[in-house]
Parts: C-alpha cells; structure tokens; sequence
C-alpha cells in the first residue's frame, strides 16, 4: 500500500464517525426497539455467565427463563469478542461496550471493503467511492439495532480478499480465521457468508480448475472452520433441533416468481439497503462478456424468493439475508464502472426500468434513475463525477435513520430504572417478576443478582415456551410468542417460585415491603419452592385429557408425572355473564366499553376465553380486558403469532366491572366462555410439600431434603438434555414433569440432592476446537516456515 491508500482509509475513518454523531445527535448509538432488550441485556447476562463459572466457554444462563442451556442465547454473542472484553472489564457498561464495538466494526468494513476493490481495481477513487456507498447501505441502520445482520461484513470482506492471496501465495490460514470469525459473530449469517465465499473462490479456481490442489484447500479451510468453532456450532446445533420459533407461513406458488420490487437490494433496511444507481450498474454488467456471469448470478438472486429462503436455511424467504451478498455487489459494480459503453445504454433501457411499476414511490425512484443516468454518461470521462451521487445514499441513509430510530437517553434511564436496581440491592430477591416495560426489561438481570422466569430468544426452548402459552396459556400481547414476557397471574407466580415482584400498581396475594419513588417491591413467602418433593402425583395421560383452565388448579395443586394416581377433581366452575354465544366487532378506531358483573367475584379468580376470527388478516387484532392484553398479528408479520384464542385470567376485580378495549378492525369473537376459582384453593400449596434446603456449591443445584412419602422431586428448571441429577451421590434418571422441567423419583426419607448441567455436544465441540487451534497453529507455522525458506 501506499500513502494515497492510508489517506483514504483515514477519510473513511473520519466520515464514519461524522456521519454517526450528526445522525444520533444526543440519542444513544442503539435503537429503541430491539437493541437494548436483545442485544444489551443478553450481551451483559453472557459476559455475566463467563465470570460466574470463571471460564470463557460457560455452559448455563441460570438467571433467565428460569434457568437454561446457555447455548439457547449463543445467537447474541456467545465467544464474540466485545462479550469477552465486557466480562474482562466488568466495571463498564455493556451499553458502552457494544457501541463502541458496533462503531469499530462499521469503520472496520468501510476500510476492509477498500482493501479488497484495491486488489481489483485500478482506481483508487472508485474504491473509495464504493466504500461509501457500502457505509450508506443498510450497514448504518443494523449497526445500532440488529448487529447481527452486519457484523460479519469486515470478516467477510477480509476472508475474501484472503482468497485473492491464497492464489497468490497458497497460504489458508487467513480464510480459516476470517472464517471462524464470521461464525463467532453471527453463525445465522456466516451460512450465506460461506456461499459466497464459495463462489468467489470458484470464481478465482475456474483458471486453474486443473489443479486438484486448490478443491483440497477449500476443504481444508471449511473443515478448519468447523474444527475451530465446535465449541460453539455443535451444542448451539442440539438446540436448534430441539427449539421452536413461529414464522410467517410461506406460499411455495410465489418462491419461483420473480419480485421486482428489488427490496432486497434497495434502500430498505432489511436489505441491502443500496440505491438504483447499482441495480443499473448491475444491469450493465450484463453486456459485458467479463462481468456478464456475475451480474447474472446476483439479478437471479436479488429477483428469487427462493434464493433468500435457501440463505435463511429455509426458515423464510425474508431479504435481508442479501445483506451478505454486498462483497461481491460491491466487486461487480466496481469492474463495471471501471470499464463501460455508453452504447451499451440502449439495451438496459427496459430492464433499467421494470422495477418502476412494482416499486414504492416510483416518481422518487425514477429522479434516481435519471440522476443516475446522468452520473455515468459523464462519470465514463471524469470519474470524480460519481461522488456527486453520494448526495443520493446520503439522503437514503438520512431518511432510513431518523432520530426517533435511536435510543432517547431518557428512555435509557427508564428501562435500566435506577428505582427497580435499588430496590434489588437492598432487599433479598431470589426470583423476581418486573411488572414495569416488560418488553424491554424481560431480559434484564441486574447483574446476574436475580433470577428471572421471563426471557426472549430466537432459539427458543419449546417445552418452556409450551408450558407457558399452550398449558398456563398465558396471554399474548406481541406480534410473536417467543417474547416469554412476566405476568400477573398467580399461577405464573406461585408455580415458578417467583417470590418477589417490583410494580407500580399492587399486586394480589403479594404484601408491600419496599418502595422507591413510584416503584413498590411486593414479596411473598406463599409461593412453590425452586425444588421440592411431592407424593400427590397426576398422570400425565389423564391430564392430557383435561381442558384449560382445568388444568391450572389440577396443575398446581399436583406434579403431573407419567404415571400418577391422583384423582384431584378441578374446581373450576362455569360462569354465566349473560353475554351471547359470539359477537362482531367492525369499527375504525379503538373503542372502550365497561360491563358490570351479575354478581360479585370477591376472592375469586375468573377466567375468560373466548376465539376470534380475523375478517381482515392484514390488519392485527388486540383485546385488552382489565389491563390484560391479547394480540393476533397480521397474517404477514414475520413471526406471527397464531394467537387465535384469547385467555384472561384475573384475581383482582374491582367494582366488580370488566374494563374492555377494542381495536379496531373487523372481527368475530366466537366460543365466549368465563369461569371461576375460589383463591383458597391455591393457598397453602407450599407447605404440602417437602421443601429443598438449599446450600452453596458449584453445582447449579445442591441441598438437603426430608421427603416425607416416596414420590418425586420437582424442579422449576426447565427440563434438557444435559442435566445430572444425584441423590446422595448416586446418579437417577432425570423426567420430564410437570409438562415441561426437570424431576426424577425420590424415596422417603433425608436426601441429599446435587444437579449438574453440561449442555449437549459440549465435551466434543470442546475437544473439537482444540484439535481445530492445534491445526491452524501447526499450519500457520508451516506457512511461515516455507515463507522463509522462499
């Protein structure tokens, strides 16, 4: 390189930075909606978990979702380097930390993106204006929300210009570590990222196709990669398998129809985020024997919905996987613009203009196009010329990142609420329910100081989740079921030992025992134990048969096993509220109606359900009764929720009145049905049963029991493989109980009770990556060795 080179690189450094503090202003370099419950809070309970265990590969997140395999939240940055700094320097917040991590990774690929054109093109210009172009893409928009999108770019931009050596010097080691980052980052992405760096290697490969040498190479640099990553690859596989997530249903009639909105490719966020000025380029390149093969390979897979659905390993066929695709973009664009004709004009003319008649904002589109027309007409005589399009990026970047996009300092403050921390710092919590923006704080664990049973993650644990919303059928009220958010719900609090709760409203069956400000922390000794042992056993076959809410008092007050013989009879009862079979609601706003109660439900807990069918499936559909929301999501939300039958159940009524807010919409409510429960029945369950004495040790569980009938032992741990438990130092045979965790038999008497955890595939990943270093250590010494000896 040269100094015109290092004059650049610092231009890209500089105009990063500006463009990142003129456009957040005050605001925080995150967005308001995911970034701070996802990112922040799991990025902090993982480095948590490094120093809790002491070793840079944890095996267990014990403080979210009641306690789980840490490999359900290796998606948000398990082994990934600014976690690993965040556990080194504890004392700084993981807010800052990730910022400023995301801040150096999009310089990172501004100036990776350079370094690869230079080792194509002539110009260096043209390389720096491309480099702008990729900072003014989608980049800049996921780089403050979802990082995991874009923080594989400078890894995969650097990996491919290691190919470029490779064919100069045979050297691997580069690719292999490029590669493995990659994987650490984002292991979602790093599959399309491997795809085109396969085809960028078979790109270089076709002129030397005859030597065998180089196929044996690109083997050896993908085993490599797996060697070096099991330790986080093959554990988080065993969770992918056994996980869950709600999708959008796919329309397999549409896969293989072109879309020539292009949103993958232009101005969107969820995509690549570029201008039409490349979609022309792209275009051009086909006229063009030296860029023709390429051109055509990304039109088909910007076009085909079947491209973004094999890159999402067959999830969805969401677009924003083409994010991955903007190297060899940025390649193709950059060969064209160094050499075309201007005669070659009159044959893109037509497919230069199709994307207009199914593109939003067409008349904005098309001043794009004519700029753009404008820019390489005269840009082929005088280069400097094209970075008066920047002018065009800048105002797409502009208007795709508004100030309401990044996060307000003051709603920072709200969400890391200094109240709530005080009041966990003084009092003793051992599980905690936070009734205050529960969408946003549902992750969070001040600290690993407690435990919480509510959790997000897109590989999401499906008994756990399935216990929740298919056998406590809690309401839901996001477009998605994953969000595992707190409830108030008594059975949700007893049953998951949930002792303390931190509200600004009262919470039932709960006694008051601090308060800060407007936040009150109420706590409960009336609640399940973590561990403990029962003999009222339920068969599992007989509980199967029962319908909701049945289920909820037979639930609680038994451990439904697989095989048990209780004859517990519910004691629900059917109420009648003097309402009709069904009801139609057709309206443009959102209404609120009262309705008064025939009769009064003092100490008792009602149930209400009811289906909806959604006449306009477009449009969501959300039911709040009494502060208790339910949500059906759009048919086409991404995630959506299949939420078609809504439940309520409510232990505190006053006035005896139900508060009802619809929205608007069009839609049926079908099937209504309420019930009641008298709350003695859920009183006193705890001390029917023999409670765990808990003790301190390395074990996740370990403490002493005097069980008083031979039954089983119950745990709220949500139940995997990978769990050991011991009774009295000998190993048993772990169960599923109570529908979704953690148990084994027991016999009466004084036990003592150690459980372990070592996540599924662990040991071998682990003995995986060591072989893996030792290849890439031994290879690189081989590489240098030679060097030398040249």
């Amino acid at each position: 390189m040269k100094k015109k080179d290092y004059i650049y690189m610092l231009s890209l450094f500089i105009i990063t930075i500006s463009m990142i503090f003129v456009l957040k202003g005050q605001h925080l370099f995150g967005n308001s909606i995911d970034w701070f419950n996802q990112h922040v809070m799991l990025s902090d309970a993982l480095r948590q978990a490094i120093r809790d265990e002491g070793t840079l590969f944890p095996t267990y997140l014990k403080n979210l979702m009641s306690g789980v395999n840490i490999y359900y939240f290796s998606y948000y940055g398990y082994l990934r380097p600014d976690v690993l700094l965040g556990a080194l320097f504890i004392n700084i917040k993981m807010i800052d930390i990730l910022s400023v991590y995301s801040i150096f990774l999009m310089i990172l690929t501004t100036i990776s993106c350079y370094l690869f054109l230079r080792n194509h093109l002539k110009e260096r210009q043209l390389c720096f204006f491309i480099s702008l172009l990729v900072l003014c893409s989608s980049l800049f928009f996921q780089s403050h929300k979802q990082i995991m999108f874009v923080n594989v770019l400078p890894f995969l931009f650097l990996m491919l210009k290691s190919v470029d050596h490779y064919f100069k010097d045979g050297n691997i080691t580069g690719m292999i570590l490029w590669g493995s980052l990659l994987i650490v980052h984002s292991y979602f992405y790093s599959i399309g990222c491997f795809i085109v760096y396969l085809i960028y290697f078979l790109k270089h490969y076709f002129p030397y196709r005859n030597n065998k040498k180089n196929i044996i190479n690109l083997f050896k640099v993908y085993l490599s990669i797996f060697l070096l990553t099991a330790i986080l690859t093959i554990p988080t596989l065993f969770v992918i398998i056994g996980g869950h997530k709600s999708v959008q249903a796919l329309n397999y009639s549409k896969l293989l129809i072109p879309t020539f909105d292009l949103r993958g490719l232009l101005y969107d966020n969820y995509g690549c985020g570029m201008t039409y000025f490349v979609w022309m380029l792209l275009v051009l390149g086909l006229f063009k024997e030296k860029t023709r093969k390429l051109s055509l390979l990304l039109i088909f897979v910007v076009l085909m919905p079947l491209a973004s659905l094999i890159l999402n390993g067959f999830l969805y066929a969401r677009s924003k996987i083409l994010i991955v695709f903007i190297p060899l973009i940025c390649l193709q664009i950059g060969y064209v613009l160094e050499d075309y004709s201007l005669n070659k004009f009159k044959y893109c003319f037509i497919l230069w203009l199709i994307p207009l008649f199914f593109i939003q904002r067409p008349f904005l589109i098309l001043l794009d196009l004519i700029f753009s027309f404008i820019i390489l007409y005269f840009g082929q005589k005088n280069i400097k010329c094209y970075f008066l399009y920047l002018l065009v990026p800048c105002l797409v970047v502009y208007l795709n990142n508004p100030s309401k996009s990044f996060l307000l300092k003051e709603k920072y403050q709200k969400y890391n609420n200094q109240e709530i921390t005080t009041l966990i710092q003084r009092n003793e919590i051992s599980r905690l329910a936070l009734f205050s923006n529960t969408s946003q704080t549902m992750n969070q664990t001040f600290q690993n100081k407690v435990t919480r049973v509510s959790g997000y993650t897109s590989t999401n644990h499906a008994l756990y989740n399935s216990f929740l919303y298919d056998t406590l059928k809690l309401p839901i009220s996001l477009n998605n079921r994953v969000a595992q958010l707190d409830q108030d719900n008594p059975f949700y609090l007893k049953m998951m030992a949930i002792d303390s709760v931190i509200s600004t409203k009262e919470v039932e069956s709960y006694q008051q025992a601090d308060q800060e400000k407007n936040y009150k922390l109420y706590q409960s000794q009336e609640v399940m134990p973590v561990v403990y042992a029962t003999s009222q056993l339920y068969s599992q076959k007989q509980f199967q048969k029962l319908n909701y809410p049945y289920t909820l008092d037979t639930l609680y007050n038994n451990a439904v096993v697989e095989k048990g013989s209780s004859t517990y009879q519910s004691q629900f009862k059917v109420l009648d509220l003097g309402l009709d079979d069904s009801y139609t609601i057709h309206q443009k706003k959102k209404t609120n109606k009262t309705y008064k109660l025939l009769q009064s439900l003092k100490n008792k807990i009602l149930v209400l359900e009811f289906d909806v069918q959604n006449k306009k499936p477009k449009q969501a559909v959300s039911i709040t009764i009494n502060g208790i929301k339910n949500k059906l999501s759009k048919i086409t939300s991404p995630y959506y929720n299949q939420n078609s039958h809504f439940t309520y159940l409510i232990s505190n009524i006053k006035n005896d009145e139900l508060i009802v807010s619809f929205s608007k919409g069009n839609y049926k409510l079908k099937n209504l049905k309420a019930y009641t429960l008298d709350d003695s029945i859920i009183k006193n369950r705890e001390k029917e049963v023999d409670s765990l004495s808990l003790e301190n040790g390395k074990d996740l569980i370990n403490g002493t029991i005097d069980v008083s009938n031979s039954g089983y032992l119950i745990t709220h741990l949500p139940y995997d493989q990978g769990y050991q438990i011991q009774i009295d130092r000998k190993n048993v045979k772990s169960e599923i109980v109570n529908t979704a965790f953690l148990g084994c038999k027991i016999s009466k008497g004084k036990h003592h009770i150690s459980i372990q955890f070592k996540p599924k595939g662990y040991h071998s990943g682990f003995v995986l990556s060591y072989l893996g270093m030792m290849v890439v250590v031994f290879n690189f010494i081989y590489e240098r060795k030679k060097k030398n000896e040249e």
